[in-house]
């Protein structure tokens, strides 16, 4: 109950975080595990990358300290403890390659269906989602979700299969949204270089109404009365 409570805190807040930040990547939420690229529609992809998930501080202070994810695959982030140049938007990506509608509802299912059970310190798992989300993004509209086959293909030992789990996942969920994303812009155009900075993907839980805060506090204030009782 408390964590409940607190999630929706954290995701009010998080909501209202301004314009611009500078990230600090901090490390990773596990080892990062190799993937190789078998089939990609982004314009230098190289053939063999690293996945798992980034632990993030936005030194700005706005947004705190966060998991964030790759949607752009064509590039690599600075060094562990290196800053740099962020903007969020709502237009993903103006300086690599973009997502259309579909993509977009498509990575949203993919956290919908996932992100909660998700152990982002596990390789495999970390790794495994991450290529969920490339397959997500960077796939056909009109195709079924597989990193085993379609535009883009990637393979990595002991992550592949469960990849594919994720993306099953995410293809047959039917619930509302679980998670507000955020995309997150590097600074800079089409053209920069390789090593200077990835456009991210990050989120938080999203906010129980307020009705349901109110169920909630009830619920939680009726069991604390019932306890008295039992012990009267």
């Amino acid at each position: 109950m408390r964590k409940l409570l607190t999630a929706a805190i954290v995701a009010a807040g998080f909501a209202t975080a301004s314009d611009a930040a500078v990230l600090r990547l901090d490390g990773y939420t596990s080892t990062v595990q190799s993937v190789s690229i078998g089939s990609s529609p982004v314009a230098n992809t190289p053939g063999t990358v690293g996945a798992t998930g980034f632990n993030l501080t936005d030194t700005t202070g706005n947004m705190g300290s966060f998991v964030g994810w790759c949607l752009d695959i064509a590039h690599y982030l600075m060094g562990t403890g290196s800053s740099q140049n962020y903007t969020p938007t709502n237009d993903p990506f103006s300086n690599s390659f973009g997502l259309t509608d579909t993509a977009r509802d498509r990575v949203q299912s993919v956290f919908d269906a996932n992100y909660a059970g998700l152990d982002a310190t596990n390789g495999d798992h970390a790794a495994a989602f991450q290529m969920a989300l490339w397959e997500a993004a960077y796939e056909d509209d009109n195709t079924a979700l597989s990193v085993s086959s379609g535009l883009f293909q990637a393979s990595s030992t002991g992550s592949t299969s469960l990849a594919n789990q994720y993306l099953f996942a995410a293809m047959n969920y039917a619930g509302g949204s679980q998670w507000n994303l955020s995309f997150l812009q590097v600074d800079g155009d089409e053209n920069r270089g390789r090593y200077t900075g990835q456009n991210l993907v990050t989120v938080s839980p999203v906010p129980i109404p307020a009705a349901g805060l109110l169920l909630v506090t009830g619920l939680f204030g009726l069991g604390a009365i019932t306890r008295r009782r039992r012990k009267a």
